[in-house]
């Protein structure tokens, strides 16, 4: 935690080494010491750091289709949903005057 480990990932770690080594007998499973010690813990948080990024790369891409159905005026604006537009608007990728020229301004 000294080094700027975000606790709950550091939980989640350990959940997931303990869900990972559940079947395990006692000799194969690493002492809670030894495992932090040892940094075993590390993998697990560069793994949930790449399901983030890929995450939020799937998130910009969906943002990016629904800013060009938004710039294009496509009939598909129609499937844009309430919350996906408060996100657009948040992120600044759109205009008030672009939501109301396809319908989906307030």
């Amino acid at each position: 935690m000294k080094e700027g480990v975000d606790p709950d990932d550091l939980l989640r770690a350990v959940q997931a080494y303990a869900t990972e080594s559940a079947g395990f007998t006692r000799s194969k499973v690493c002492f809670a010491d030894n495992w932090f010690q040892s940094r075993r813990w590390q993998p697990f948080l560069e793994n949930f750091e790449a399901e983030r990024e890929t995450a939020q790369a799937v998130q910009a891409e969906h943002h990016a289709r629904l800013v060009g159905w938004i710039r294009d005026r496509s009939p598909m604006c129609k499937h844009i949903t309430a919350p996906q537009v408060a996100a657009l608007v948040a992120a600044e990728l759109v205009s008030d005057s672009q939501l109301k020229a396809v319908g989906l301004a307030e």
